[in-house]
């Protein structure tokens, strides 16, 4: 299985480019869901190794963006989490561990993304301007095996990896609105041939790794497409 498919989304951005609206709530569970609604907004299939379905607005470029106004990180947990015993244990999960997981989730994606376009040069704006990406960022379909949730009773969760989550990114210039690109891709946590214990440092750990080496990708491409050196 794929490790750290989530820091790849991005790699077609030289090719494509371009800037997003934030995802609408109801995002695509599936590729297939995800393919049927993309083709109907007159977005184009491109193939990008490592991700899972790519769709790109023909003709469009990220020549030109030198500022990044990153919407609110939605977050969702599969449809069934929570509601199911996990790794073999069944953990009692209250509303309001769900509300502080994908705040705390939002906010590391944030933090991460925001640290790295500083360090390459880039300035995280709230305005849209001609020379500004928008992007917005819905993860779904969340599934974490030993969530950090509160329990009368110690408990102890083996698992081969700390869970997985799907990434629904949408770009579109900050001034017009147009959508230009579409991307969605199902990543997995490092998975380990053998049964591990885990707990909320290894979720915090292998979330902060994902977006981190995402965040510098997105980076990358962006300074390529402008033509600049990419920078270390």
């Amino acid at each position: 299985m794929r490790s750290h498919s989530i820091v790849l989304w991005f790699a077609c951005a030289l090719a494509c480019g371009a800037a997003s609206a934030q995802p609408a709530g109801d995002t695509p569970r599936t590729r297939r869901e995800a393919a049927a609604e993309w083709s109907e907004d007159g977005l184009e299939k491109v193939k990008v190794k490592g991700l899972d379905v790519v769709y790109s607005r023909p003709g469009s470029t990220l020549t030109g963006y030198e500022k990044v106004m990153l919407r609110p990180v939605s977050v969702a947990f599969r449809h069934d989490w929570g509601r199911t015993s996990m790794a073999g244990n069944a953990y009692r999960i209250r509303p309001e561990d769900t509300l502080r997981i994908k705040e705390n989730l939002a906010g590391l994606v944030r933090e991460e993304v925001d640290k790295e376009f500083s360090a390459g040069g880039y300035r995280l704006v709230n305005e849209p301007g001609e020379d500004v990406l928008e992007v917005g960022l819905a993860i779904r379909d969340l599934h974490i095996n030993a969530p950090d949730v509160r329990s009368s009773y110690p408990v102890d969760t083996y698992a081969l990896s700390a869970g997985e989550m799907t990434l629904v990114a949408e770009l579109c210039d900050s001034v017009t609105g147009d959508i230009v690109m579409r991307i969605y891709d199902r990543a997995m946590a490092h998975e380990t041939p053998w049964a591990r214990r885990m707990t909320n440092v290894e979720n915090v750990t292998e979330a902060r790794a994902m977006t981190r080496a995402w965040a510098r990708q997105l980076r990358r491409q962006l300074e390529l497409a402008r033509g600049v050196q990419p920078s270390t």
